[in-house]
C-alpha cells in the first residue's frame, strides 16, 4: 500500500512538472506565432557577462637604449562586463544591435594588474524561430578603450576586433524576454599614452551572459 502511494505521488508529481514545462511551451510558441513579422520591433536589453581568456602583451625595451628590442608574455584573465544593448528587429529573423560594456578584468597570475574600460560593438543577428526558445546566431565589429594597470604603470590603450555570438531567446510576454549567450571574442589593442613598458594587447577571450531584453 505504501509503495503503491508513493508511486502515484510520483506520477502525479511528474505530470504537473511536465504540464507546466509544456505551459512554459506554449507560452513562448503562442508569443512567437503572435508578434507580427510586418512591424520592426526596436529593444533594449541589460545583461551581465562573465569572460575568461587569454591575454599576450608585447613590452618594448628601454627607450634610451641605442637597440629597440621587444618581449611578450601571455597570461590567463577573468573578469565581468555589464552590457547595455540598442536594437532593431526586422521581419522577425534579422537584428541590427549597438552595444556597450563596462569591461571589469583581472590576471589570474597578479592582484596588481588589471583591465577596466569600455567596449562598444556593433552587429547582425538572425533570429531562428523555436517552440522552447528562439536560436540566435550572430557576429560583429567591436571598438575598445582600455585603462591598463601593472604594478604602479598605467597607461591608455586603443583597438579593434570581431566577435561571434550563439544564444537563446526565451519570451515570457510580447514585450519582455529573458536570454542567455555566448560570444568568442578577438581584439587587438594599442598603447596611446601612459607609463607602463607594454606597448600592445592581444586578447582572444570567451563571454557568457545572460540578461533581459524589452520589446517596443
Amino acid at each position: 500500500m505504501k509503495a503503491l502511494i508513493g508511486n502515484t505521488i510520483t506520477i502525479l508529481f511528474m505530470s504537473l512538472t511536465g504540464m507546466n514545462t509544456f505551459a512554459q511551451n506554449v507560452s513562448h510558441n503562442y508569443i512567437n506565432t503572435t508578434r507580427t513579422s510586418y512591424k520592426s520591433k526596436i529593444f533594449v536589453s541589460q545583461a551581465i557577462e562573465g569572460e575568461y581568456g587569454s591575454m599576450k602583451s608585447n613590452q618594448s625595451s628601454d627607450s634610451n637604449s641605442l637597440v629597440a628590442s621587444t618581449s611578450s608574455s601571455q597570461a590567463k584573465w577573468q573578469g565581468y562586463n555589464l552590457t547595455s544593448t540598442l536594437g532593431l528587429e526586422v521581419m522577425k529573423f534579422i537584428q541590427f544591435n549597438v552595444a556597450h560594456s563596462s569591461i571589469n578584468l583581472r590576471s589570474t597570475s597578479s592582484s596588481l594588474e588589471k583591465l577596466d574600460g569600455s567596449r562598444l560593438t556593433g552587429g547582425v543577428r538572425l533570429s531562428f524561430l523555436a517552440p522552447v526558445a528562439n536560436l540566435e546566431l550572430g557576429g560583429g565589429v567591436i571598438g575598445t578603450r582600455y585603462d591598463y594597470q601593472k604594478d604602479l604603470e598605467t597607461s591608455d590603450f586603443y583597438g579593434s576586433g570581431v566577435y561571434y555570438s550563439i544564444g537563446m531567446n526565451y519570451f515570457t510576454s510580447d514585450q519582455v524576454s529573458v536570454f542567455g549567450i555566448a560570444k568568442i571574442i578577438d581584439e587587438h589593442s594599442i598603447k596611446s599614452g601612459g607609463s607602463s613598458s607594454t606597448n600592445s594587447l592581444s586578447m582572444k577571450s570567451t563571454n557568457l551572459g545572460v540578461g533581459v531584453s524589452l520589446w517596443l
